[in-house]
């Protein structure tokens, strides 16, 4: 067809085009509204190298083809001539060439500038422009004047005449853009707006084919006002795109300027809606243009009444968003904006370039393209990619799909050449527009083979030239950064964000890749295109898999970059077929169980499972909401896949319920995902009656109730029974019986009959009951025969009875340790539904599972002997205060010498703890330091300040209650009451005070270099109430020690002593008087300090009885298993309990430093399954020669086994409980019932008590249960033992029978209470541990100052393993951590080598307490690799948060303005990341993220790699520039600076954070020591020694 003819061009039609003998193997560019490269590459990247180039893809992005050749006019002959005179300037003078220019130029826009002037100066004089803008204006429009000004006349006109101007048709683009010419190409944008005719350069133009061609193959137009009707011919479209109007020769020079000055282009100049505009462009035209016409009515009303209103504060106009180029979306006063340099001379045209000899791919003479195959395809080297206004621009940012026309231009070699250099290739230009954009994989693994498809050709990029190649490098590198997260997730499900980081991070770039290395802001930069990756991959693989998509770290990716999922899926799926996937490593390997854990989770499990699912699905009915709003919601139904097979309306059963494949909704699944994890501390707590029933009174049918002999007994109004008939069957004492409830639906309650009488209200029972296991925290996994003891009981009426029942005691057998891994019978009875068995009795406020009370009746009682009621009657016998003996009387009170509460004697001398309030001191405390009030900040230069609202700070002290005030007892009374007698339902104590050293004049200062249980006397005496008595504790004065002052402290809990009295009204330091030296101590003598105070938690033995003699406890031997580092064994040594003689541990690293700290441990660095097999199958050693533990060898067991395998699934269900079944848990589990140790600890995360509707804890319990183990739960707080750190954990305690459960060690030290929410909710039951302390504590809190504020400064990236600690440690924690030896070495005081830019953010971090991002400046700053930082753009009205009080914009994103996000928005390289102001108002405005740590506060939970924009974020430390240091971890975890750490810095992170903190485990330890050493007591009648000290002297707090 010949140039001038006309051609209809027909959208594509898939019945257009066979299908290609071999699919695409991806596609990209496709479809509208999407931004970033898009879709599956992974049929080409997993596929392997690609050897045979791509076929060109399935679909196009709509476009035509280029403008076809103009005829010539005279602005053409102009631009010609322009050039000719930039090539003679030899044969003019300067001189005669600028006149000649200037000639040319004035021809052609005399009248124009006349016309265009008259109506500047109309508007001026209206006053609609300023006379700024007014100037602006006609300096752009008089070019010629003003470069004749400033004598740059010649370098203007050479600038303009350069190749991008003259490239033939080009005149003809730029003339379409109507009157203001070049003017406009740099005002359009600026001005909120631009003339429409300026977009719409080609748009209509209806052919682009040469006459050397064949027609291209048929496109769909683009979209235009006049219904796509394609014009005549290229005349009439001419007409039609320039209005009426003549071009002018100023569209030659319209790429003049690169920079201008920012009153040139923030004018607004109207806009002019061409009718070609495409609808989306103009209608965002038209809104800019209201908020344009409003801004200059609002400027003018205030102009006019400004006069009237000057006692009113007027608001500071609104700023003005900054301009962008219509077309690329860049801005244009940015400095990296480029503008293409153009094409040398001998560059052709795409046409002729085709035909091209060297290319030598087809004749001309060919008919045309009618398929795939018909479609050439090249090479392209050295291009570059630019917009019609010339400025170089990515492609894969959403502009082909908009349809902004792009082109390339570049040297193009045939497609067997796979040489880079220009050598053999012909030089083209401004190939295109660019339909479509398609990546094929890798060659050979390491680069994408990227290309582009234009009406022409398929074109595979290759190297890009000198100028685009900046560009280009972060197109590969987000393809690169996607395999990278793909291949590390598909292996690595339960990665975190920092691991991901951290990979991403030591992951060198493959050579020839155009960038050097991947960091934070390129993952951040990447994120939109690298979730649509995994999205992809999710969709190609096997439904039943978790998808990648809902792993912790995709989810922690998605929040913190803002990432709009289901996007531009629906075209995916018709282009992409499923690629192949990796073969993963299997991780661990298929769990190895004994036969009673086995059974358990395949019986129980499985029959429960059908049941939970039905339950599950009307629960989740109303909850699992799906967007609708994103694509793949809006898809239809495939019809085609599994799901849709099974639906009703695909004539299926419908049984399956599931989404069609293609409708999974990636929102729904996220939110699951989130919602699964999430802990809500705040339940309300469900009323548990205390009583099963309310016997009210039935109507008694005596007939079928008659007694059987004569009363045993007569007890005032009650004749008691032994035996009872009913309804023909005879009850005795003693007997189990079922109980009709009032509720008819309910199942019958069981009880034993411990008693029967007669009286006033009828013939009656006592029925102590039994609570049935699904009643019990173990709920619906529990055994339905099995039941438990509690201690409930209650008077019925005999008529409730209903029947006989049979409940057998199960007692664990003589050979119990012995048993473990033998085939057992899982049933325990026989289910004829009148039989029951019980094992247990069961605490249902703690639930605690514990061997059943020996009790046993008396003679004078056994008709009516109720165990509950004797445990009842003994625990309310405890509780009740009594004092005892009497000395004497006066003042209307008695002294006594004794008072008992709790169990606990507290004599006079003896010294206690008091509650904060019950009493206050003489020194008025030195408020904690209230935050300045925060000063008005310059929103300008901090614009994210305003969103530090909130006053609460986390890591911060300021709300941590006072620790126990204490006291010595001077006297114990009560007050006589008139009838002569004392009133001892209210107990008195007088005390002594003591002082802490914080209490003092020098308040917190002096805490923080004293012993942490030094206290001072005090001469002043309180009264207070004796339920005020928190416990009692052991205070001597420091000289009378026989022993030093450590080991005293090291010897116990809750042992202070002091040295010096202090003086309130002189504010001194004085010698303790004579009667404070002497404790005073009545009841026995302790000022030798050999007195042990003992805490409530551990027993409730009298303390004021001699103390016998003394035994030394033999230490348990321990296997430790996923040992990490070592922390839980570190704090078992400490606290004397165990000897780790094994531990087992799969990561090497960990596994040498538990070696180094525990050499004669033997360490397994294998997998626990293979190990157990290995024990199982009767071997004696491993592979490499190690023996094993045998059986009766483990007398503790003590691991934190990672939840991997299951943390991916939503919920339990057939399908995923399997995962369950092979998962680590299952496996520690099995070690436990093989080994049968005494004493079992499992450790983990919070959540581990909450996952999957609790289901992991009840299974873990029911597992401990059926072995015969008693065992409990509860949640423990790190900061209330002593370090300075939250980090709440779950814990699992079991011991074996004839063993006595440990209870959970009480806080010692005060802690931040917002962390100390420690109650766990199952199925709508409020559980606590057994702590009574849950408000105060013995010691005040541990501090980061505390911590670390003796190491020496470092900077970012400090790699010295060893260095002097330069100083003495100025705090007790740094004097205990630091250990009694001296040690001159600091090691593992490094830090992690951030990037250039995270370096400078640290920078710019104030050091103030609370400081994070959002007191970050908006400014530019040179970084350390010689680039510079950009300022923040702030370009949209933010809905949530209005303006600043400057009037400016807050909004980074077009979703601040309520619409979806725009890709053009993002910005990077920026001080102030962009994505936190983009998705703060979701996620709490990312408070914490670029944290410091506050001296007086604490550490968030220690992680396993410190970010600061990681889940942790406050991980910078208070004064250096830095993020914490390894050591400083290690010292928040609480381990000895002399403890040993092994592998790279990343390593070492890695094992501190996944590490038990030592004092923790010290303080379980030490309640696991009292319970060994009571059952010792109990056994020889002896006392136990305390702990020697090991290593460290440092209990958990206070030792």
């Amino acid at each position: 067809m010949g140039l001038g003819g006309s051609h209809i061009i027909a959208p594509p039609s898939s019945s257009h085009y066979p299908p290609p003998s071999k699919p695409p193997t991806a596609l990209y560019g496709v479809g509208g509204g999407g931004w970033d490269m898009g879709y599956g590459i992974w049929d080409g990247i997993w596929g392997g190298p690609t050897s045979s180039p791509p076929p060109p893809p399935l679909f196009f992005a709509p476009s035509l083809p280029g403008a076809p050749h103009p005829a010539p006019n005279p602005i053409c002959m102009a631009g010609c001539r322009l050039r000719d005179l930039e090539r003679d300037e030899d044969s003019l003078s300067e001189k005669e060439t600028l006149q000649e220019k200037l000639r040319l130029t004035r021809g052609f826009l005399r009248a124009e500038v006349q016309r265009r002037l008259s109506a500047l100066d109309a508007e001026l004089r209206c006053r609609e422009l300023s006379e700024e803008r007014y100037l602006a204006k006609v300096k752009a429009l008089l070019r010629r004047e003003l470069a004749a000004e400033n004598g740059d006349a010649a370098k203007l006109f050479s600038r303009a005449s350069n190749g991008c101007a003259g490239n033939g048709e080009e005149e003809w683009e730029r003339g379409g853009r109507g009157e203001d010419g070049a003017m406009e190409v740099e005002e359009a944008a600026a001005s909120s707006s631009s003339s429409s005719s300026s977009s719409s350069s080609s748009s209509s133009s209806s052919s682009s084919s040469s006459s050397l061609l064949p027609a291209p193959r048929a496109r769909k137009a683009r979209r235009s006002r006049s219904n796509g009707e394609s014009k005549k011919s290229p005349a009439s479209s001419r007409v039609t795109r320039s209005s009426g109007r003549q071009p002018t020769i100023l569209s030659v020079f319209s790429k003049g300027s690169t920079k201008r000055k920012s009153e040139e282009v923030n004018g607004a100049v109207k806009p002019e809606v061409s009718a070609e505009k495409d609808e989306e462009e103009e209608e965002e035209l038209e809104e800019k243009e209201q908020d344009e016409k409003r801004i200059k009515i609002e400027t003018k009303e205030g102009s006019e009444i400004k006069d009237e209103i000057t006692q009113v504060k007027t608001s500071t106009p609104a700023k003005t968003t900054p301009p962008k180029c219509v077309d690329c979306r860049q801005y244009l006063d940015d400095p990296d904006l480029k503008f293409f340099q153009g094409d040398p001379d001998d560059a052709l045209e795409e046409p002729e370039m085709l035909t091209d000899e060297r290319l030598s791919i087809f004749d001309a003479n060919e008919d045309g393209f009618e398929s795939y195959e018909d479609l050439p395809q090249h090479k392209v080297t050295s291009f570059s990619v630019y917009d019609k206004r010339g400025h170089l621009c990515p492609f894969d940012t959403g502009l082909i799909e908009r349809n902004i026309e792009l082109y390339f231009s570049g040297a193009v070699k045939p497609i067997y050449d796979d040489n880079p250099c220009l050598d053999g290739g012909v030089r083209a230009k401004k190939l295109g527009p660019i339909n479509a954009w398609w990546i094929t994989g890798f060659d050979g693994g390491e680069k994408a083979l990227i290309g582009f498809t234009t009406a022409f050709a398929d074109y595979i990029l290759m190297e890009p030239s000198e100028e685009y190649a900046p560009i280009f490098a972060l197109m590969q590198e987000k393809i690169y950064m996607s395999k990278i997260v793909v291949e590390f997730l598909q292996n690595n499900r339960d990665v975190s964000y920092e691991d991901l980081l951290n990979k991403i991070e030591t992951t060198v770039p493959p050579v020839g890749l155009n960038f050097n290395r991947f960091t934070e802001d390129s993952l951040l930069r990447h994120a939109q295109f690298v979730v649509e990756q995994v999205e992809s991959y999710d969709e190609a693989g096997d439904s039943d898999e978790p998808p990648v998509l809902i792993t912790p770290c995709m989810r922690d990716l998605i929040k913190l970059a803002g990432v709009t999922l289901g996007k531009r899926r629906a075209v995916r799926r018709q282009a992409i077929r499923h690629p192949t996937r990796i073969d993963k490593d299997k991780g661990p390997t298929k769990a190895t169980t004994t036969k009673l854990v086995y059974l358990i989770f395949d019986t129980f499990f499985s029959e429960q499972i059908e049941k939970d699912e039905r339950e599950d699905d009307k629960e989740n009915a109303m909850k699992r909401r799906r967007c609708g709003v994103c694509e793949v919601c809006q898809q239809p139904e495939c019809g085609k896949c599994k799901a849709c097979q099974n639906m009703v309306k695909f004539g299926g059963s419908g049984r399956s319920k599931q989404a069609c494949l293609q409708r999974r909704c990636p929102n729904l699944a996220v939110r699951e995902a989130d919602e699964d994890e999430e802990v809500d501390d705040n339940i309300p707590e469900m009323p548990s009656p205390k009583k099963m029933l309310q016997g009210r009174k039935k109507k008694q049918n005596k007939s079928r109730i008659s007694w059987v002999g004569e009363p045993i007994k007569s007890d005032g109004k009650k004749d008691f029974y032994q035996r009872v008939c009913i309804d023909s069957e005879t009850l005795e004492v003693g007997d189990c019986v079922s109980v009709s409830p009032d509720d008819p639906t309910k199942p019958l309650y069981l009880a034993r009959v411990t008693a029967m009488w007669e009286d006033s209200s009828g013939q009656m029972f006592h029925a102590h009951w039994f609570c049935p296991g699904s009643d019990t925290v173990l709920g619906a996994t529990s055994d339905p025969l099995e039941l438990f003891l509690v201690d409930e009981c209650e008077d019925m009426q005999l008529s409730y009875i209903h029947g006989k029942v049979n409940v057998i005691y199960k007692p664990p057998s003589e050979n119990w340790a012995m048993e473990g891994g033998l085939d057992m019978e899982i049933k325990m009875v026989e289910d004829d539904g009148r039989t029951y068995f019980y094992q247990m009795w069961y605490d249902q406020e703690y639930a605690r599972f514990e061997t059943p009370p020996r009790a046993q009746p008396t003679e004078d009682n056994k008709y009516k002997f109720c165990l509950s009621c004797a445990r009842l009657d003994e625990v309310r016998h405890k509780e009740i205060p009594k004092v005892a003996e009497p000395l004497d009387e006066g003042d209307g009170k008695m002294f006594y010498a004794m008072a008992t509460k709790n169990g606990v004697q507290y004599r006079v001398g003896d010294s206690v703890y008091l509650l904060p309030e019950a009493f206050s001191f003489s020194m008025k405390p030195a408020s904690p330091a209230k935050r300045p009030k925060k000063e008005a900040v310059d929103e300008d230069l901090y614009p994210e300040h305003y969103r530090k609202y909130s006053e609460y700070i986390k890591g911060s002290n300021l709300d941590a209650p006072d620790p126990y005030r204490v006291g010595r007892i001077k006297e114990i009374f009560c007050h006589i009451r008139t009838n002569g007698k004392p009133n001892e339902a209210d107990i008195k104590l007088r005390i002594w005070k003591f002082y802490r050293p914080e209490n003092t004049h020098k308040s917190m200062k002096a805490t923080y270099h004293a012993d942490i249980n030094l206290l001072y006397w005090s001469d002043e005496e309180t009264t207070v109430d004796f339920c005020a008595v928190q416990g009692r504790c052991t205070v001597v004065y420091g000289e009378d020690l026989t022993e030093s002052i450590q080991d005293y402290s090291a010897g116990g809990l809750d042992r202070f002593y002091f040295l010096e009295a202090y003086n309130a009204k002189t504010k001194s330091f004085e010698d303790p008087p004579n009667h404070a030296r002497s404790s005073g101590n009545k009841g026995k003598g302790k000022g030798k300090g050999k007195g042990k105070g003992k805490g409530k938690s551990s027993t409730t033995c009298e303390q004021s009885e001699p103390e016998p003699t003394e035994l030394k406890l033999p230490k348990l031997r321990t296997l430790d298993v996923f040992s990490g580092c070592g922390g839980l064994s570190e704090g078992f040594h400490q606290a004397g309990v165990s000897e780790t003689l094994w531990a087992i541990e799969m990561w090497e690293p960990a596994a040498q430093a538990f070696r180094l700290n525990n050499p004669g441990t033997t360490v397994f660095t294998e997998d626990c399954n293979v190990l157990l097999k290995l024990v199982m199958s009767g071997e004696k050693t491993n592979s490499l020669g190690q023996k094993l533990p045998q059986k009766g060898d483990v007398e503790m067991l003590c691991g934190g086994p990672p939840c991997q395998g299951f943390s991916g699934m939503n919920r339990f269900n057939s399908r995923t409980y399997s995962k369950f079944k092979n998962s680590l848990v299952v496996s520690f589990l099995s070690y436990c019932d093989y080994y049968r140790p005494r004493f079992f600890l499992l450790e983990n995360v919070r959540n581990f008590v909450s996952f999957k509707r609790s289901m992991v804890l009840k299974l873990t319990l029911r597992c401990l249960v059926r072995m015969g183990y008693q065992c409990t739960f509860g949640v423990l707080q790190a900061g209330q033992y002593g370090v300075a750190q939250t980090r709440r954990r779950a814990i699992v305690l079991a011991a074996a029978p004839g063993e006595k459960l440990p209870m959970f060690p009480e806080p010692l030290h005060v802690f931040a209470p917002r962390a100390c929410q420690l109650s766990v909710v199952v199925d709508d039951k409020k559980f606590v541990s057994n702590i009574t302390r849950t408000y105060s504590g013995p010691f005040r809190t541990i501090t980061v100052r505390d911590t670390m504020s003796d190491l020496p400064e470092i900077r970012n990236g400090a790699s010295a393993l060893e260095i002097s600690y330069n100083g003495e440690p100025q705090s007790w924690f740094q004097r205990q951590i630091r250990g009694s030896q001296y040690q001159p070495i600091l090691r593992d005081h490094i830090c992690k080598d951030m990037s250039a830019l995270v370096a400078a953010r640290m920078r710019h971090i104030p050091l103030a307490p609370g400081s994070d991002w959002r007191d970050l400046p908006n400014i530019e700053v040179r970084l350390s690799d010689g680039t510079s930082t950009r300022k923040l753009r702030y370009t949209h009205h933010e809905k949530k948060n209005g303006r600043s009080s400057s009037g400016a914009l807050r909004g980074v994103c077009s979703c601040a303005e309520g619409k979806p996000c725009d890709p053009a928005d993002r910005q990077f390289n920026t001080l102030i990341p962009w994505c936190l102001p983009h998705t703060g108002n979701r996620h709490n405005h990312w408070a914490g993220l670029y944290g410091r740590l506050e001296w007086d506060g604490f550490f968030s939970t220690t992680v396993t790699n410190p970010e600061p924009m990681g889940k942790q974020g406050r991980v910078l430390h208070p004064e250096q520039h830095r993020v914490v240091s390894v050591r400083e971890c290690a010292r928040s975890q609480g381990f000895p600076d002399t403890y040993r750490l092994f592998g790279n810095i990343l390593d070492k992170h890695r094992q501190v954070g996944n590490a038990v903190p030592p004092p923790l485990a010290k303080a379980i330890g030490l309640e696991i020591r009292a319970c060994v050493g009571a059952r010792m007591r109990e056994e020889s009648g002896a006392a136990v020694a305390p702990p020697a000290p090991e290593k460290m002297e440092m209990t958990a707090a206070a030792d």
